[in-house]
This record gives structure tokens, sequence and C-alpha cells, in this order.
């Protein structure tokens, strides 16, 4: 009898270079009928504490389409600019990948069959989607600057992601 191996499969729906880029057409075609969303690279640079314009008009714009939650680990300060400026559910510190937010998640997106989790890491984004059986939508960092601790992750994506090209291209 031969080993066993552990395979988790982390691929990605789509890759876009912002969230902007993100089509509601795009959604519409894959089924999406809810967005959880990260903030820090994903839709806020992770030193400013201020939404792009172009993200905040696409958040505006599909958040009167379909249910969007903001999970992320964040801090909190950070959701509730989010939660003020866009009138988005904005949760910080849910400890993603770990699914302890699943009730958030449930509650807010609660009539969703089909979500996707929007964001710019694999291991918290990535792994949350699957550990919550979410599709995974991944985006590129906006800032090359991250937590201390992201580094390392970053090097392992990028081995892991070598060759992939985003869908906007």
């Amino acid at each position: 009898m031969g080993a066993k191996t552990l395979q988790i499969d982390l691929k990605e729906i789509a890759y876009f270079h912002r969230v902007s880029d993100i089509s509601i057409d795009f959604l519409k075609e894959e089924g999406i009928d809810g967005l959880v969303v990260d903030v820090d690279n994903t839709i806020m640079p992770y030193d400013v504490d201020a939404v792009p314009d172009d993200i905040a008009s696409w958040l505006n714009t599909a958040k009167c389409i379909l249910p969007i939650v903001i999970i992320s680990n964040t801090k909190p300060y950070r959701a509730k600019i989010i939660r003020e400026s866009l009138g988005i559910p904005a949760y910080g510190m849910c400890l993603k990948p770990v699914p302890f937010s699943l009730y958030v998640l449930r509650n807010h997106l609660k009539n969703a069959k089909n979500v996707a989790m929007v964001g710019d890491q694999l291991f918290t984004d990535g792994l949350y989607a699957k550990w919550n059986h979410l599709k995974f939508i991944r985006v590129e960092p906006l800032s090359p600057k991250d937590a201390p601790h992201t580094k390392f992750t970053r090097w392992l994506e990028k081995i892991i992601f070598s060759g992939a090209e985003p869908l906007d291209k």
C-alpha cells in the first residue's frame, strides 16, 4: 500500500490586477451571488487608511447588485473606516484562515448560495475560501508594503503562482 499525500487545491477561479478590474458580468457568469472581501492590500493599501477611488466606486456598484461583507485580519479601526465610508458590513481581526468568522459570513450572506472570497493572499484568503467552501478570486497586492509575517508567505506565493497572468491583461 502506497503512502497517502495531503493535497489541497487552492486554485483561484480568477486572478485580476485590482478589485476594480473584476467585471460584474464576470461575477454573473460565474454565478456569484455574494462576496467576502479582504481589506489589507486588497481594497486598501497596507499603509494607507483609505480605499482608492476606483475600488470604492466598484464596491458601491457591486453592493447594489449582490451582498458584500468584509472579513479581514485588519485592525478594527480600518474595518470601521470601510463601514462608515462605504456602508458595507466590515469586520477586522477575524483570524483568517481559521473560520471563526463563519457566523458573520452566514449572517450577512444567508441567502447567497455561490459566494466568492476576494483577496490578495493565498495563505489567508485562499485557505479561508477553501475551508468555507467559497470560490477564490485573487487580486494583486495594492502595495509592496506588508506585515512582517506576510513577507515569507509572499515568497511562497511567488513560487506557487509563477507564470500566472491576470485575466484583465
